[in-house]
């Protein structure tokens, strides 16, 4: 529980309280993550309303939504958060990783997939870290979570990294094609322009990695979908596709659960692959969190 003060006046509490309802959506669920109750949220915002002389918050039918000045104060409100919690661990923990916090950012495949793999042993070695999770739906997306100081890290495709973030390549990620098992295609079968010209194409909309790999396969295989559908969920791509007897590419990760769906997996060219990656900034003030588990990677 965060007890410094900014001045006199207004507490890192307070700011903490604000900044937290504003990137989980709720005082509910700010509170859970915060490990107080809602009623100990809650005044710690009105006591922040009444030093201000001005609400951070308005309510909107059944929203709470940030005025004007809640807005304004959340870049610096998070510039003194980070700041002090740098030196709060470095000072307390000696940078031996018994305290703090590490917030990571992430495509939903790679939350799902690719994350787990060096976040479980970090974990395991420092469980005092607190650590959150949050999943983005593009790299545009990873890039403003840094930028705005709602991740220490992120974890997306390895391109286009802008000159203000540092990254590190990983793996590439490789691509199957789902299609139902009632196509009866056979276990050995091969993608050709046959079967991409007679079944209808579930997929991402324009813009994301996934829909961008799969239109380079139809390219490649001088093939067009003759119908499509597009939805915004990664998840229901795979079920949808065997629902509807219909093709999706997608992370072998996400493939993987075809046959729970009654799909099979036809796997895909080396070539239909994304390289990934972890990007995240260089501050005044470092994470010690953030450069331990940058060792892992």
């Amino acid at each position: 529980m965060v007890k410094e003060h900014l001045d006199s006046s207004i507490s890192l509490a307070q700011i903490e309280a604000l900044i937290t309802i504003v990137d989980y959506g709720s005082f509910t669920a700010a509170a859970d993550i915060l490990g107080i109750s809602q009623p100990s949220l809650s005044r710690r915002i009105r006591a922040l309303d009444r030093i201000l002389g001005v609400p951070v918050f308005r309510a909107v039918g059944r929203d709470m939504v940030l005025t004007e000045l809640g807005r304004s104060i959340i870049p610096a409100g998070r510039r003194a958060l980070r700041e002090m919690a740098a030196i709060g661990v470095t000072a307390s923990s000696n940078r031996a990783l018994t305290s703090g916090s590490l917030r990571i950012a992430g495509l939903p495949s790679l939350v799902a997939g690719i994350m787990p793999e060096y976040l479980g042993p970090f974990h395991r070695r420092h469980p005092g870290i607190r650590i959150e999770i949050l999943s983005v739906e593009d790299h545009d997306r990873l890039v403003e979570a840094l930028r705005l100081n709602r991740a220490d890290l992120a974890f997306g495709v390895n391109q286009r990294i802008p000159a203000d973030l540092t990254g590190h390549s990983l793996r590439d990620q490789q691509f199957s094609a789902v299609v139902s098992q009632d196509l009866n295609l056979g276990s050995e079968v091969q993608l050709d322009a046959d079967i991409l010209n007679s079944l209808t194409l579930v997929t991402l909309p324009q813009g994301t990695s996934i829909r961008r790999i799969t239109d380079e396969v139809y390219r490649n295989l001088k093939a067009a979908a003759p119908r499509l559908i597009t939805t915004t969920q990664r998840d229901a791509l795979v079920n949808l596709s065997i629902a509807t007897g219909g093709i999706t590419m997608v992370p072998r990760v996400l493939a993987s659960t075809a046959q729970i769906f009654g799909g099979q997996q036809i796997p895909l060219d080396l070539s239909a692959a994304r390289p990934l990656g972890i990007f995240y900034r260089r501050e005044e003030f470092g994470n010690p969190a953030l450069e331990k588990f940058i060792e892992y990677m």
